[in-house]
Protein backbone atom coordinates (compact mmCIF):
# COMPACT_ATOMS: atom_id res chain seq x y z
CA UNK A 1 0.00 0.00 0.00
CA UNK A 2 1.48 3.20 -0.95
CA UNK A 3 2.15 5.47 1.79
CA UNK A 4 0.01 8.83 1.83
CA UNK A 5 -0.16 11.35 5.34
CA UNK A 6 -2.25 10.83 7.30
CA UNK A 7 -4.80 13.76 7.74
CA UNK A 8 -8.12 11.75 9.80
CA UNK A 9 -7.41 9.14 12.44
CA UNK A 10 -10.33 6.46 13.08
CA UNK A 11 -10.60 4.61 16.55
CA UNK A 12 -12.33 1.48 17.53
CA UNK A 13 -13.84 1.54 21.44
CA UNK A 14 -13.74 -1.85 23.33
CA UNK A 15 -10.05 -2.47 24.74
CA UNK A 16 -8.77 0.88 22.81
CA UNK A 17 -10.69 3.34 24.45
CA UNK A 18 -12.60 1.90 27.13
CA UNK A 19 -12.75 -1.90 28.80
CA UNK A 20 -15.54 -3.24 31.32
CA UNK A 21 -14.50 -3.67 34.91
CA UNK A 22 -15.03 -5.89 35.98
CA UNK A 23 -14.95 -7.83 33.17
CA UNK A 24 -18.07 -9.12 30.91
CA UNK A 25 -17.70 -12.66 31.96
CA UNK A 26 -17.40 -11.67 35.97
CA UNK A 27 -20.57 -9.27 35.25
CA UNK A 28 -22.37 -12.48 33.90
CA UNK A 29 -21.17 -14.32 36.49
CA UNK A 30 -22.34 -11.88 39.49
CA UNK A 31 -26.14 -11.80 37.98
CA UNK A 32 -26.64 -15.50 36.98
CA UNK A 33 -25.10 -16.39 40.78
CA UNK A 34 -27.99 -14.31 42.19
CA UNK A 35 -30.62 -15.31 39.94
CA UNK A 36 -29.58 -18.89 39.80
CA UNK A 37 -26.31 -20.57 41.96
CA UNK A 38 -23.20 -19.73 42.17
CA UNK A 39 -20.69 -19.56 39.28
CA UNK A 40 -17.16 -17.84 38.66
CA UNK A 41 -16.12 -15.55 36.29
CA UNK A 42 -13.33 -17.89 35.77
CA UNK A 43 -16.47 -20.87 34.76
CA UNK A 44 -18.35 -18.28 32.13
CA UNK A 45 -14.82 -16.48 30.65
CA UNK A 46 -13.97 -19.63 28.27
CA UNK A 47 -17.91 -20.72 27.73
CA UNK A 48 -18.83 -17.12 26.90
CA UNK A 49 -15.60 -16.97 24.59
CA UNK A 50 -16.76 -20.25 22.64
CA UNK A 51 -20.48 -18.56 22.44
CA UNK A 52 -19.54 -15.31 21.11
CA UNK A 53 -17.61 -17.10 18.41
CA UNK A 54 -20.08 -19.53 17.62
CA UNK A 55 -22.61 -17.03 17.04
CA UNK A 56 -20.21 -14.77 15.12
CA UNK A 57 -19.85 -17.21 12.79
CA UNK A 58 -23.71 -18.06 12.34
CA UNK A 59 -24.28 -14.85 10.15
CA UNK A 60 -21.84 -13.58 6.89
CA UNK A 61 -19.09 -11.61 7.62
CA UNK A 62 -18.85 -7.87 7.84
CA UNK A 63 -23.08 -7.56 8.29
CA UNK A 64 -24.32 -6.26 11.36
CA UNK A 65 -24.98 -9.56 13.72
CA UNK A 66 -27.70 -7.31 15.34
CA UNK A 67 -30.12 -7.44 12.12
CA UNK A 68 -29.65 -10.96 11.69
CA UNK A 69 -32.58 -12.09 14.39
CA UNK A 70 -35.93 -10.64 14.10
CA UNK A 71 -36.23 -8.40 17.42
CA UNK A 72 -32.66 -7.16 16.60
CA UNK A 73 -30.28 -6.32 19.40
CA UNK A 74 -32.55 -7.81 22.57
CA UNK A 75 -32.62 -10.72 20.50
CA UNK A 76 -29.60 -11.77 19.43
CA UNK A 77 -28.51 -10.71 23.03
CA UNK A 78 -31.13 -13.18 24.21
CA UNK A 79 -30.21 -15.83 22.28
CA UNK A 80 -26.23 -15.53 23.14
CA UNK A 81 -27.48 -15.62 26.49
CA UNK A 82 -29.20 -18.53 26.59
CA UNK A 83 -26.57 -20.40 24.75
CA UNK A 84 -24.29 -19.21 27.68
CA UNK A 85 -27.62 -20.58 29.97
CA UNK A 86 -27.18 -23.93 28.59
CA UNK A 87 -23.53 -24.34 28.55
CA UNK A 88 -23.09 -23.71 32.47
CA UNK A 89 -26.04 -25.57 33.05
CA UNK A 90 -27.67 -22.63 34.98
CA UNK A 91 -31.11 -22.28 36.21
CA UNK A 92 -30.97 -18.52 36.47
CA UNK A 93 -34.38 -17.62 34.46
CA UNK A 94 -33.28 -15.96 31.11
CA UNK A 95 -35.31 -13.04 30.55
CA UNK A 96 -34.65 -11.83 34.01
CA UNK A 97 -30.83 -12.08 33.61
CA UNK A 98 -30.97 -10.62 29.86
CA UNK A 99 -32.68 -7.71 31.64
CA UNK A 100 -29.93 -6.79 34.87
CA UNK A 101 -27.91 -7.27 31.76
CA UNK A 102 -28.83 -5.26 29.75
CA UNK A 103 -28.78 -2.07 32.66
CA UNK A 104 -25.23 -3.38 34.07
CA UNK A 105 -23.29 -3.01 30.70
CA UNK A 106 -25.53 0.42 29.63
CA UNK A 107 -24.46 1.99 33.05
CA UNK A 108 -21.11 3.94 32.63
CA UNK A 109 -20.03 2.91 35.67
CA UNK A 110 -19.07 -0.17 34.49
CA UNK A 111 -16.52 0.83 31.88
CA UNK A 112 -12.88 2.48 32.43
CA UNK A 113 -11.52 4.70 30.07
CA UNK A 114 -7.95 3.63 29.74
CA UNK A 115 -5.84 6.56 31.56
CA UNK A 116 -3.70 7.78 28.37
CA UNK A 117 -7.36 7.92 26.67
CA UNK A 118 -8.20 11.52 27.16
CA UNK A 119 -5.06 13.25 26.67
CA UNK A 120 -4.30 11.18 23.30
CA UNK A 121 -7.45 12.41 22.27
CA UNK A 122 -7.10 15.83 23.06
CA UNK A 123 -3.62 15.72 21.37
CA UNK A 124 -4.75 14.70 18.28
CA UNK A 125 -7.60 16.89 17.97
CA UNK A 126 -5.11 20.07 19.03
CA UNK A 127 -3.10 18.86 16.14
CA UNK A 128 -6.19 19.47 13.48
CA UNK A 129 -6.73 15.50 13.32
CA UNK A 130 -10.30 14.65 12.63
CA UNK A 131 -11.91 11.84 14.90
CA UNK A 132 -14.31 9.03 14.07
CA UNK A 133 -15.27 6.10 15.91
CA UNK A 134 -15.52 2.40 13.98
CA UNK A 135 -17.42 0.24 16.31
CA UNK A 136 -18.24 -3.06 16.70
CA UNK A 137 -21.13 -2.34 18.98
CA UNK A 138 -25.06 -2.09 19.60
CA UNK A 139 -27.10 1.02 19.24
CA UNK A 140 -26.38 2.14 22.94
CA UNK A 141 -22.74 2.84 22.05
CA UNK A 142 -23.47 6.86 21.38
CA UNK A 143 -24.64 7.40 24.49
CA UNK A 144 -22.57 5.55 26.30
CA UNK A 145 -19.34 7.62 24.70
CA UNK A 146 -21.22 10.60 25.46
CA UNK A 147 -21.78 9.80 29.37
CA UNK A 148 -17.85 8.79 29.58
CA UNK A 149 -16.99 12.23 28.00
CA UNK A 150 -15.35 10.54 24.99
CA UNK A 151 -18.33 11.94 22.27
CA UNK A 152 -17.04 15.31 22.13
CA UNK A 153 -13.36 14.29 20.53
CA UNK A 154 -15.45 12.64 17.24
CA UNK A 155 -16.67 14.55 14.38
CA UNK A 156 -18.59 11.09 13.37
CA UNK A 157 -19.71 8.01 15.10
CA UNK A 158 -19.99 4.61 12.89
CA UNK A 159 -21.38 1.86 14.95
CA UNK A 160 -21.96 -1.54 13.36
CA UNK A 161 -25.72 -1.93 15.19
CA UNK A 162 -26.80 1.34 13.77
CA UNK A 163 -24.55 1.27 9.76
CA UNK A 164 -26.20 -2.81 9.27
CA UNK A 165 -22.42 -3.96 8.37
CA UNK A 166 -19.28 -4.32 11.13
CA UNK A 167 -15.86 -4.79 10.73
CA UNK A 168 -14.11 -6.21 8.82
CA UNK A 169 -15.88 -5.52 6.46
CA UNK A 170 -14.59 -2.32 4.13
CA UNK A 171 -17.94 -0.52 3.58
CA UNK A 172 -17.71 0.49 7.68
CA UNK A 173 -13.95 1.83 7.39
CA UNK A 174 -15.63 4.15 4.10
CA UNK A 175 -18.54 5.38 5.77
CA UNK A 176 -16.30 6.89 8.40
CA UNK A 177 -13.78 8.63 6.16
CA UNK A 178 -16.72 9.41 3.77
CA UNK A 179 -18.32 10.90 6.57
CA UNK A 180 -14.69 13.12 7.35
CA UNK A 181 -14.48 14.36 4.21
CA UNK A 182 -10.46 12.64 3.64
CA UNK A 183 -9.81 10.02 1.17
CA UNK A 184 -9.82 6.14 2.76
CA UNK A 185 -5.80 6.59 1.84
CA UNK A 186 -5.10 9.34 4.31
CA UNK A 187 -6.99 7.71 7.37
CA UNK A 188 -5.16 5.89 10.17
CA UNK A 189 -7.12 3.42 11.81
CA UNK A 190 -6.11 1.95 16.10
CA UNK A 191 -7.74 -0.87 17.18
CA UNK A 192 -7.04 -3.96 19.13
CA UNK A 193 -8.08 -7.17 16.74
CA UNK A 194 -5.76 -8.49 13.97
CA UNK A 195 -8.68 -8.94 12.27
CA UNK A 196 -10.86 -6.74 12.55
CA UNK A 197 -9.14 -3.60 12.71
CA UNK A 198 -5.79 -4.10 11.60
CA UNK A 199 -7.16 -6.32 8.05
CA UNK A 200 -10.79 -4.73 7.81
CA UNK A 201 -9.17 -1.51 7.60
CA UNK A 202 -6.37 -2.82 5.07
CA UNK A 203 -9.33 -4.19 3.14
CA UNK A 204 -10.59 -0.66 2.51
CA UNK A 205 -7.16 1.12 1.61
CA UNK A 206 -7.02 2.92 4.85
CA UNK A 207 -3.75 2.25 7.12
CA UNK A 208 -3.63 0.83 10.81
CA UNK A 209 -2.09 0.21 14.03
CA UNK A 210 -2.75 -2.57 16.26
CA UNK A 211 -3.01 -1.52 19.82
CA UNK A 212 -1.50 -4.32 21.56
CA UNK A 213 -2.39 -3.65 25.51
CA UNK A 214 -1.20 -6.81 26.49
CA UNK A 215 1.95 -7.54 24.13
CA UNK A 216 -0.13 -10.57 22.44
CA UNK A 217 0.76 -10.23 19.03
CA UNK A 218 3.90 -10.52 17.55
CA UNK A 219 3.06 -10.82 13.62
CA UNK A 220 5.13 -8.11 12.38
CA UNK A 221 2.28 -5.53 12.02
CA UNK A 222 2.47 -2.35 12.88
CA UNK A 223 1.80 -2.02 16.70
CA UNK A 224 1.94 0.38 19.78
CA UNK A 225 0.74 -0.72 23.34
CA UNK A 226 -0.54 2.27 24.57
CA UNK A 227 -1.80 5.67 22.63
CA UNK A 228 0.53 7.80 23.76
CA UNK A 229 2.98 5.96 21.27
CA UNK A 230 0.68 6.71 18.21
CA UNK A 231 2.54 10.01 17.09
CA UNK A 232 5.72 8.35 15.70
CA UNK A 233 2.71 6.63 12.61
CA UNK A 234 1.43 9.93 11.98
CA UNK A 235 3.60 10.91 9.24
Amino acid sequence: MKRHSVRAVLLDVGGTLVESRPSAPEVYARVLTRLGQPVSGDQVEPVFRAVWTEMTELHPRGLDRYSRLKGGEAAWWGEFLRRVLGRLESPAPWQAALDELFVAFADPALWHVFPEVPDALARLQRRGYPLAVVSNWDSRLPQLLDDLGLAPFFQTQVVSALEGVEKPAPEIFLRAAARLGVPPEECLHVGDSPLDDLRGAESAGVRAVLLDRHNLFANGAPRITTLEELDVHLD
